[in-house]
C-alpha cells in the first residue's frame, strides 16, 4: 500500500536509531518510496506498520516459495522510530509473473492462518476502510486468514528466485481464505499482466469466482479517480469475472 514518500530528509535521530549514515539512494512504491543505505531500507510508517514488522519478523526464512523481508529494529528494539521503519532490503522488482505470485498468495494465507489483525483502532486508513465495505454484509463460512490487500505490487522478483514480500498491508477483518490470491488475479487482470484464463487455472480455489467479484469491488474502491483508461479496464476484468461467476 503506498504511503508518503520519503523523497524529504529523513530525521537524523531516525537514522542514527537504526545505524544509518547519508541520505540514502530512492527506492521503488513496492518500498512505500524509503531510501535505500546499503542493505537496509527506511521508509515512512503506515497504519500497520508495526504490526507488519512482527509478523514479517516471524515469517521471514520460515517459507520455501515465498521469502519475507525482515524489518530491522533499532538500537532500542523498536520498529517504528519518529514515523519510520526499517526493512532489509532485496533485489528484484514486481513483475508481469502473476501465477508466482499467486502461488505466493496462498503459502501467505498459510502462513497467517493464526494470526489476528491490528487492531481497528489503530488502522486510520482509507484502504482498511474500503476492505471493512466491501464485507460489510458477507457472511462466509468456511476458513478466514488475514488478507494482504496489495500482494501483487509489494512482491518483488529477481531472477528464477522465489519471489519476495516487501511488506504487508492486513485486511481489517480475516477475510475467506483465498481472497489475497484472487486479488493478485483481480491485480494482474487490470494491468494487463496475466492472460484471463489465469482464472480457470487456479479455479481449484474454493469461490475463486465471487472472491475475484469481491477483489474487484474492493479495488475499484481504493481505485477513485482513476483515468479513463483504468477504468476501461475495469469494465474490461468485470466481464472476465462474470463469466466465470455466471459459468
Amino acid at each position: 500500500m503506498s504511503t508518503p514518500d520519503a523523497t524529504h530528509e529523513i530525521p537524523q535521530h531516525v537514522l542514527a536509531a537504526f545505524q544509518l549514515e547519508g541520505t540514502g539512494e530512492p527506492t521503488s512504491p513496492a518500498w512505500d518510496n524509503g531510501r535505500r543505505f546499503g542493505r537496509v531500507v527506511v521508509s515512512p510508517a503506515g497504519p500497520a506498520a508495526a504490526w507488519s514488522g512482527k509478523v514479517r519478523e516471524r515469517l521471514a526464512g520460515t517459507l520455501d516459495g515465498l521469502r519475507i523481508s525482515r524489518p530491522v529494529r533499532s538500537t532500542d528494539g523498536r520498529l517504528v522510530v519518529g514515523g519510520f521503519v526499517a526493512s532489509e532490503f532485496a533485489e528484484g522488482a514486481p513483475a508481469a509473473r502473476v501465477d508466482e505470485a499467486v502461488a505466493g498468495a496462498l503459502l501467505f494465507d498459510a502462513a497467517l492462518e493464526p494470526t489476528e489483525p491490528p487492531a481497528a483502532p489503530t488502522r486510520p486508513d482509507a484502504w482498511a476502510e474500503a476492505d471493512r465495505h466491501v464485507w460489510a454484509s458477507e457472511r462466509w463460512s468456511g476458513e478466514h486468514v488475514v488478507a494482504h490487500l496489495d500482494f501483487l505490487a509489494s512482491c518483488l522478483f529477481e531472477g528464477s528466485l522465489p519471489p519476495t514480500l516487501a511488506g504487508i498491508t492486513p485486511s481489517f477483518e480475516p477475510r475467506p481464505r483465498g481472497f489475497t490470491a484472487a486479488l493478485v488475479i483481480v491485480d494482474g487482470l487490470l494491468a494487463g499482466a496475466v492472460d484471463p484464463g489465469v482464472m480457470r487455472r487456479w479455479a481449484h480455489i474454493p469461490h475463486l469466482g465471487e472472491l475475484a467479484a469481491k477483489a474487484l469491488e474492493f479495488r475499484d474502491l481504493t481505485s477513485a479517480g482513476a483515468d479513463s483508461n483504468v477504468r476501461s479496464n475495469f469494465t474490461r476484468v468485470s466481464k472476465i469475472v462474470s463469466g466465470i461467476v455466471s459459468g
